[in-house]
C-alpha cells in the first residue's frame, strides 16, 4: 500500500492483514508460506529456520485488538552458574534493539512483541531479520560461554 509521496501506508492491525504482511515476508523469502505455519495455529502461525535459530511468528486477537508477536529460543538455562547466566542476559539485553531476552520455564528466548495497528510490510520484515539475527548470534555464544544446551524442539 503506497502512501502520500511515496510512503508506505500504515496498515490498521487487522489479524487477516497481519497474517497477509507475514505471507508476503515467507514468499519474498521463496519460501511457501503454507509449508511454515505451524500445526493447530488456525492459520495464525508459522516458523522458519535462520542458521542454527528456529523462529516463530504469531499474530493474535487480544482484547485490544491484533498482536503481533515474533520469538525464537535460543538456549535452556544451565545447571550451574546460573547468577552469572542471568547477569549475563540482563547486560545484553541492555544492548538490544526491537528485541529482548526473556524466560519461559528453563528456556531462554529472543522475543518482540507489538499491537498490529500502524505496522507496516517493511517493519514486518525487519523485526522478523531482526530476531533471526540475534538468535543465531546469541545461541552458541551462550551456550559456549555458560554450557548451555542449545534449545531443540
Amino acid at each position: 500500500m503506497m502512501g502520500l509521496f511515496g510512503t508506505t501506508k500504515a496498515g490498521k492491525g487487522s489479524v487477516d492483514e497481519v497474517a497477509e504482511m507475514i505471507e508476503t515476508y515467507f514468499r519474498k523469502r521463496e519460501l511457501n508460506p503454507a509449508n511454515q505455519q505451524l500445526p493447530g495455529a488456525e492459520g495464525y502461525g508459522w516458523w522458519l529456520t535462520e542458521g542454527s535459530a528456529k523462529v516463530y511468528v504469531f499474530v493474535q486477537e487480544t482484547p485490544t485488538g491484533a498482536v503481533l508477536r515474533i520469538t525464537s529460543p535460543i538456549v535452556y538455562v544451565p545447571e550451574h552458574n546460573r547468577e552469572a547466566f542471568y547477569r549475563k542476559l540482563l547486560d545484553i539485553n541492555a544492548n538490544l534493539s526491537s528485541c529482548a531476552l526473556s524466560t519461559h520455564d528453563d528456556i531462554v528466548l529472543v522475543v518482540v512483541q507489538r499491537p498490529a495497528l500502524a505496522l507496516d510490510q517493511e517493519e514486518l520484515d525487519t523485526l522478523v531479520w531482526n530476531i533471526a539475527f540475534v538468535a543465531d548470534l546469541l545461541d552458541n555464544q551462550l551456550a559456549n560461554e555458560f554450557s548451555a544446551r542449545i534449545y531443540t524442539d
